[in-house]
């Protein structure tokens, strides 16, 4: 028979630093850096100098959303809460 999944959990330590995520395991994403596709590995602000199409692109496409605030930031650009075609 098989151990129940909640069995093999085991107990992770809380610190006291507020920045480290809380849970099993830390991620490793990075928001400045791709992590999929042809420019994977490469940094959000090197695309802004060679492919700003490509960043103005991925904003607005659904797997670009965690990258959205750092595509921001190297392009210049300040969202208004009112502007939503952006």
């Amino acid at each position: 028979m098989a151990k129940d999944p909640i069995e093999k959990s085991q107990a992770f330590e809380v610190g006291s630093d507020a920045r480290v995520p809380v849970g099993p395991g830390q991620s490793s994403f990075d928001p400045s850096r791709l992590d999929f596709g042809h420019y994977a590995g490469r940094s959000v602000a090197e695309l802004a100098q060679v492919d700003r199409e490509y960043l103005r692109w991925l904003a607005r496409h659904p797997s670009g959303i965690r990258y959205r605030a750092e595509i921001n930031r190297a392009l210049g650009k300040v969202p208004i809460s009112t502007d939503w075609e952006r």
